[in-house]
């Protein structure tokens, strides 16, 4: 039995900080997954793993040549930036429960980046800030040459008869799906990002960042709001059976996400097809789609608050005319009558009212 919804998805987080007429900058890419195999308690896929294990490893100049001829590669079909370096850390840690075994992966890659401005500093390069690499990505470790792109690797290095157990099964879909794909943040088109102009620049903070002290531009990806979308983890999940005991192999990531920090006022523009960000020195002046959204909505309200002020308004008139004006039967039309005028009936002053005869 299989049922599959194994589908290509992407997920990572990127944060960068970018000075004005800066030589090179270095962002830093997250790349998180879980991966999750469920089985009955008393499986042979749990006898073979046995204990757990965590595998880690800096990146460094030492053993980075692959990933950066990988990164140029996928830039040199859609942009001008250049990666020189790269560091980081890999590691995966695979954990035993009584009915499930968990593998959890976290790679942190902090790449050099030059060639990032469009002709002179006004124009900067977007295209740098997703990428995807399908391929192997071979490392020099302790562990020997490890693929860091493959959910696999960590099974290959401590739990060998694992990885044999599990191949030809659908759950290797998942366990070969690449974990460095962070093309989901540049499909995502710059004119949905959330863009703000902030004078935090002017904090001695930021001299890290290398800001000369202007107001900054702060682009954020991954915001869940009604008019972009509300946030959902991407998910893998297959059903499979190896010698008649069945398993289920779930993969979670948490959406794409990232912000992106320019010093000046920058707006995102486009030469041709490509999306660039247009950095000046005074603010622009700008109206975007989800401003006029904004305003509809401000303005929607605004017809509700002008309705509840007119409704209690009339509401506050008719009360007061109610406790100012007689209504209902004209006193002279009535006469008095005793409370009780029954044989022994208790008699007072008191008495009520009825219409005359």
């Amino acid at each position: 039995m299989s049922i599959s919804s194994a589908n290509h998805v992407s997920a990572a987080q990127l944060d960068a900080a970018i000075a004005k007429d800066s030589d090179e900058f270095i962002p830093t890419y997250q790349f998180t997954r879980i991966i999750t195999i469920n089985h009955d308690g008393d499986a042979e896929l749990q006898r073979l793993v046995g204990d757990g294990i965590k595998v880690s490893f800096d990146i460094d100049k030492s053993n980075a040549d692959s990933i950066i001829s990988q990164i140029n590669a996928e830039l040199e079909k859609k942009s001008f930036a250049k990666v020189t370096d790269v560091s980081g850390k890999y590691s995966a840690l695979v954990s035993v429960q009584e009915k499930s075994i968990g593998i959890e992966y976290r790679i942190v890659l902090n790449p050099t980046i030059q060639n990032h401005y469009v002709g002179d500093s006004s124009t900067l390069d977007s295209q740098w800030r997703g990428f995807s690499i399908e391929g192997v990505i071979p490392v020099d470790t302790e562990y020997g040459e490890y693929d860091i792109n493959s959910p696999s690797s960590v099974l290959a290095v401590s739990h060998g008869m694992v990885l044999e157990y599990l191949s030809g099964s659908e759950a290797m879909e998942i366990l070969e799906s690449p974990l460095i794909d962070a093309a989901g943040i540049s499909e995502f088109p710059l004119h949905r990002w959330e863009s703000m102009f902030d004078p935090t620049a002017k904090m001695s903070e930021t001299v890290d960042f290398k800001f000369s002290g202007t107001v900054i531009t702060n682009y954020s990806m991954g915001i869940c709001t009604v008019y972009i979308g509300f946030c959902e983890d991407k998910k893998m999940y297959q059903e499979f059976t190896i010698d008649g005991e069945e398993y289920s192999i779930r993969s979670i990531e948490s959406q794409d996400d990232a912000t992106i920090v320019i010093e000046g006022y920058v707006n995102e523009s486009r030469i041709g097809k490509v999306e660039v960000f247009a950095i000046q020195d005074d603010a622009p002046v700008i109206v975007k789609e989800d401003d006029m959204q904004v305003v509809a909505m401000y303005g929607i309200s605004g017809l509700g608050v002008a309705a509840a002020v007119g409704f209690f308004v009339i509401s506050d008139r008719k009360a007061k005319r109610t406790s100012s004006e007689q209504s209902g039967i004209d006193p002279a039309h009535l006469e008095s009558v005793p409370i009780s005028s029954s044989v022994g009936g208790y008699r007072t002053n008191r008495g009520t009212s009825q219409l005359k005869t």
